[in-house]
């Protein structure tokens, strides 16, 4: 169901209920990493965090991983950052 590169990768999905009484498959949150930092990216008007994610970790669906290390649940909690915290880059 996920992409090898996903932190949902190995999650089971559980049945809910939705609005109108059906079950539905629901993914648990998916676990924060333990990241390690790499340092501060000081943030120009209208920078993305996938767009950072590109540039410093090669990958643009790994967002998350800058929006964990910076304490972030949602990531467009970073759009006001000045600065942001990257982590490294996994080998």
């Amino acid at each position: 169901m996920s992409e090898n590169n996903s932190r949902y990768k190995g999650l089971q999905a559980d049945l809910v209920k939705d609005s109108n009484g059906r079950d539905v498959p629901a993914l648990p949150p998916a676990p924060r990493g333990q990241e390690t930092l790499r340092g501060y990216h000081k943030r120009r008007d209208r920078e993305r965090i996938d767009q950072l994610a590109y540039v410093y970790l090669k990958d643009s669906c790994a967002f998350h991983r800058i929006a964990d290390v910076n304490g972030a649940i949602l990531p467009d909690a970073l759009t006001e950052a000045v600065e942001t915290a990257i982590p490294e880059k996994v080998r």
